[in-house]
């Protein structure tokens, strides 16, 4: 996407900023990497897991901008493959709250992460004994399950109440529980009022448009229903319906570089990388233009990114 249109008056000229907003990502998956806090030398993973978190969100967001291109070069490209963004948007939300929650208990957080993941494979252990354990092609799978199960039970030193009852683990928190699991400790942190904040914003929104509520079925159905579109916008139609196309399209284009330079800004508060400035510039380059971009800067990262 080399230019993105926000209104008649001007909009965001994304072709000069791309290489600072991807040299950025780059940069933070590779500090990472290679400069992993010695803080965390003995947390088993933490390196791979925060990194991997990173590059995932990096190709998650180059996917949404290839399909909210409105400059595409290739002629199979339809404009209305901006209409599948919100998913993918969401999937970045849920890395930022999960990156949040990490961050404010590295050590812990670690640990429990790799504890729900043993307690999905119990789950999943039960699920195909139950529907596939009869089956004689179904068997490798299983003995390579159950050697995976015993393995982490040990990696893990998993006591031996949490292998009878796999469920007392818990599972990974989603963005609201996450919340609810910090609010726990004492003192509660202070990132609580900022998690609540962009889980109101939006969780929501987000959650509307992926699954099939009434808003995310009509927000995107009108697209493929011209007599629906007709209803809703009258004799103009066409050209309202072509205009709602790019405002859905520029929203979750903002949207999704907004999570991503919160993600980023997240890891540069807490390891101190020295991209301090190189995100500064980003938010305030691109809160010019994006509301939403403007409230996450002035909510937290003007402050706590300090000059």
């Amino acid at each position: 996407m080399d230019f993105v249109q926000l209104n008649t008056k001007g909009g965001l000229d994304y072709q000069k900023m791309k290489p600072k907003l991807l040299s950025l990502f780059e940069a933070t998956g590779y500090k990472l990497e290679r400069e992993w806090d010695r803080r965390y030398a003995k947390i088993d993973s933490a390196r791979a897991i925060f990194t991997e978190l990173i590059r995932i969100a990096t190709n998650t967001y180059s996917t949404i901008a290839y399909i909210c291109t409105d400059i595409p070069k290739d002629p199979s490209h339809k404009p209305q493959f901006a209409l599948s963004s919100a998913p993918l948007v969401r999937s970045l939300f849920e890395e930022l709250i999960m990156i949040l929650f990490l961050l404010e208990d590295i050590p812990a957080h670690i640990e429990f992460l790799f504890k729900t993941g043993y307690a999905e494979k119990r789950d999943e252990l039960a699920h195909v004994l139950t529907y596939h354990g009869s089956l004689p092609e179904w068997q490798p799978y299983i003995d390579a399950l159950k050697s995976r199960i015993a393995y982490e039970e040990k990696e893990l030193n998993l006591t031996a109440n949490e292998i009878k009852h796999p469920s007392n683990i818990g599972k990974w928190p989603t963005p609201g529980r996450a919340k609810d699991r910090l609010l726990k400790r004492n003192p509660a942190p202070a990132i609580i009022p900022f998690i609540e904040y962009v889980n109101s914003w939006m969780y929501r929104y987000l959650s509307g448009q992926t699954h099939p509520s009434l808003e995310g079925i009509t927000h995107r159905g009108m697209h493929f229903y011209p007599e629906g579109a007709r209803e809703a916008f009258g004799d103009d139609w066409e050209e309202k319906l072509e205009s709602h196309l790019i405002h859905y399209r520029v929203m979750s284009f903002y949207n999704a570089i907004t999570i991503m330079l919160a993600m980023m800004s997240e890891i540069e508060i807490h390891f101190k990388y020295g991209l301090n400035e190189r995100c500064r510039y980003l938010w305030s380059f691109v809160a010019e233009h994006s509301d939403i971009t403007k409230d996450f800067w002035k909510t937290r990262y003007e402050a706590a990114l300090p000059e």
